[in-house]
């Protein structure tokens, strides 16, 4: 199992390479870069929230509680009204993160269980998803795609140090296998992980509009032919709907119909 030194240095790199790539390739820019980076280095050390004791975890929750109530000062602000409301808000937040979260844990919780998953992963990119407040979708993407790199990173150093070796013959701990998973041995915390996953994803559509947005161009647009698009100045991806084929003139069915068109009364 990785120590707590190797965890928070290989999810700084991380960090430090993903902030980069945001601000540098992906068009973000750099003090959004560097939160990102904040947020993937301390993704990184997440996980470990279950070992209940010892000094980096009361280092880890205390990180915790200070970062949460910054992340969520947007939403405090919309929700209270009020600068001095959200002052209070926000130190009720960090006392109840800070004691209420570490007794929860301490009672609740069990070293490698559902921290170490893949669904505590999910779970902990949506609720940054949710929390940090940006108008951009793409934004609040990049944070919680922070905390899912830093996260993933635990994981998957925890399961590359159980992995021994013995001259040239790999041997596996009896650690193997408990760090990446999708379910752990006990069904209450499997349950529980699963739903908080499945009630943070309805929010995560409904904050976006997803649902409201595929109703409305369902219902606007219809059907798609193919047909019906047309290309404009060479670009496929700039399309424009073809006019509706106009209908032919009846032609004249005889020599009479022709006969009276020539000849007949001409409107004024």
């Amino acid at each position: 199992m990785a120590g707590y030194r190797e965890h928070i240095t290989v999810s700084g790199l991380c960090g430090v390479g993903y902030g980069t790539l945001s601000a540098l390739a992906l068009g973000f820019t750099p003090t959004q870069g560097a939160i990102a980076g904040c947020l993937t280095w301390i993704g990184g050390m997440l996980p470990d929230l279950d070992a209940q004791r010892g000094k980096p975890v009361q280092e880890l929750t205390a990180l915790v509680a200070a970062v949460g109530p910054m992340l969520a000062v947007r939403q405090l602000v919309e929700v209270t009204g009020s600068i001095d409301a959200t002052i209070l808000a926000a130190m009720l937040l960090y006392a109840g993160i800070r004691y209420g979260g570490t007794w929860a844990l301490a009672r609740f919780s069990v070293h490698r269980g559902m921290f170490h998953s893949v669904p505590a992963l999910i779970i902990a990119a949506e609720i940054v998803f949710l929390a940090y407040k940006s108008p951009e979708v793409p934004v609040r993407i990049l944070m919680a795609g922070g905390i899912a790199v830093g996260f993933f990173s635990h994981l998957l150093l925890d399961e590359l140090y159980s992995v021994q070796w013995r001259g040239i013959a790999p041997r596996l701990a009896k650690s193997a296998g408990t760090a990446i998973k999708f379910f752990g041995p006990r069904f209450a915390p499997n349950a529980f992980a699963y739903g908080l996953m499945m009630f943070l994803t309805y929010g995560v559509i409904v904050k976006t509009d997803l649902l409201t947005q595929n109703w409305m161009v369902r219902d606007s647009v219809g059907p798609t032919d193919p047909s019906a698009t047309v290309e404009v100045d060479g670009d496929s991806n700039d399309v424009q709907p073809r006019e509706a084929a106009k209908p032919k003139l009846k032609e004249p069915l005889n020599e009479l119909d022709r006969i009276a068109e020539e000849f007949g009364p001409k409107p004024l």
